[in-house]
């Protein structure tokens, strides 16, 4: 019987110090909760410190693809018949919002993965034929160019 409770707390114990180093990472892991567009960054490698901002014309070159890994788009593949930049007026509403809501921010040269979610993207509509409704996108995004 005296075994018996010395496993039951031993196991308590082994819990609890789980839970708390469940905790501990959480509360030390850095999130931005400031948007709903995940990304991955690869720093520029220029010295410019020019940073994309509402209003400015940038050029990027993108490959956008569902969750499931097909591609849907790209410019820089040329069996989507063009190859060469996409030059939009950012936050302009040009674009998907999770377009101008990730490029903001990014500097010339920088690549970006951007995470979107359907609100952000096409919804519930899709994009017949070529996105479903409902899509997560994923666009991988390298800024060329700000004017």
């Amino acid at each position: 019987m005296e075994k018996k409770s010395i496993n039951i707390v031993l196991a308590v114990v082994i819990c609890l110090a789980l839970v708390g180093v469940l905790v501990f990472i959480s509360i030390n892991k850095k999130v931005d909760m400031s948007s709903n567009i995940g990304n991955n960054n690869v720093p520029a490698t220029s010295q410019d410190t020019e940073v994309a901002k509402a209003g400015d014309t940038v050029s990027m070159n993108y490959t956008g693809r569902l969750e499931n890994g097909m591609v849907f788009d790209s410019n820089v593949d040329p069996k989507f018949n063009h190859v060469q930049p996409f030059v939009f007026l950012l936050s302009a509403g040009q674009v998907i919002p999770g377009w101008d809501e990730g490029i903001v921010g990014m500097k010339v040269g920088e690549k970006k993965t951007l995470t979107i979610p359907p609100e952000d993207a096409y919804g519930a509509t899709g994009i017949p034929g070529v996105i479903p409704p409902n899509s997560t996108l994923i666009f991988d995004v390298e800024l060329l160019k700000i004017n």
